[in-house]
């Protein structure tokens, strides 16, 4: 093969594979959502669509395409279920290769034709998920903590999480930075659908399946995204401003979705549960700076038990039923 030949081989495989970029979004935020596509449309790889999985205001959002000169396709759901609205978007792109996205990250130039290149690694590479960078700062607890001893209690109490087993395995999860075979996400069964929103973890959750379904999951540290959103610290304000009762809620999701791999995670889903049931009300104080009434506090620390005891249940069965 000449060079010549080589050399316009390797641009045509480089136009391959189809990528569709999806974007999960309550379609409020546009400021953020117009960051995002400026990064997309910046992509030093090409061959790609954009999908905006939106809860409401596809009209703006169309707007907003235009106004970029980018071909957008809007799957507007008329309510928000990430999980529900996601999935819509995944069924109808057309890409072999599908990234999925929050609204409030931005990727690097190179991001698309990196992640490409990490997921084409071998055929049973089901995913690749990129670094995320939070220009606003760490969302740990730990970090914040300057007393020695409290930090020693509140790293101890941290090992319950299933977060903590997962890095010590090396089991490979994502967040929604991440970019997966289209045929992956089917296999595994796309988002979990059996809940409501509040929902956290489900990134979590749709990895571990797909891990089950027989395929890898692998990091890309070369491909890099920002992230604009402390998520912790909304969460603990969403639950000032909706009451114990969404906070319930949430932790009942949360402790769901980990509970469904006990088969994976053991005992672990145990720890978690007792966690989110006895420890996460001090975090969500930690996380106001104490800013919290003692008649609330009281009334989250009930509902995060109950919300535990009955994600746990729910999990166990969830994978039974």
């Amino acid at each position: 093969m000449t060079l010549d030949n080589f050399s316009v081989l390797h641009k045509e495989n480089f136009k391959k594979p189809y990528v569709s970029m999806v974007i999960i979004t309550t379609g409020k935020n546009l400021t953020n959502i117009r960051k995002l596509l400026c990064s997309i449309k910046m992509q030093d790889f090409k061959n790609y669509e954009v999908v905006i999985a939106t809860e409401s205001n596809s009209s703006e959002l169309k707007e907003l395409c235009k106004s970029l000169d980018m071909d957008c396709a809007i799957v507007e759901a008329g309510y928000w279920n990430r999980c529900r609205t996601g999935n819509s978007a995944i069924i109808r792109s057309k890409g072999e290769l599908v990234a999925l996205l929050e609204d409030d990250v931005e990727l690097d130039p190179y991001w698309l034709s990196k992640v490409i290149r990490c997921i084409n690694v071998g055929r049973d590479t089901g995913c690749a998920y990129s670094t995320v960078i939070t220009p606003l700062g760490s969302e740990s607890i730990i970090a914040k903590i300057y007393m020695k001893p409290l930090r020693f209690v509140v790293k101890a109490i941290n090992v319950l999480r299933a977060h903590h087993h997962i890095a010590r395995k090396n089991l490979k999860v994502f967040s929604l930075t991440v970019i997966c075979r289209k045929e992956a996400l089917l296999k595994a069964g796309l988002f979990d659908i059996r809940v409501e929103e509040p929902i956290v973890a489900e990134d979590y959750d749709l990895a571990l399946r797909i891990r089950k379904a027989g395929y890898k999951i692998v990091s890309c540290s070369e491909a890099k995204a920002l992230h604009y959103t402390l998520h912790a610290y909304k969460r603990a304000l969403l639950a000032l401003e909706k009451g114990p009762k969404w906070w319930e809620k949430l932790i009942e999701n949360d402790t769901y979705f980990f509970a469904k791999h006990y088969d994976l995670l053991g005992v672990v889903i145990l720890t978690h549960a007792l966690y989110n049931a006895f420890f996460s009300p001090l975090a969500l104080l930690l996380k106001l700076k104490m800013n919290l009434h003692i008649r609330f506090f009281i009334a989250v620390s009930i509902h995060s038990i109950k919300g535990s005891f009955t994600g746990l249940i729910r999990g166990i069965l969830a994978e039974h039923g």
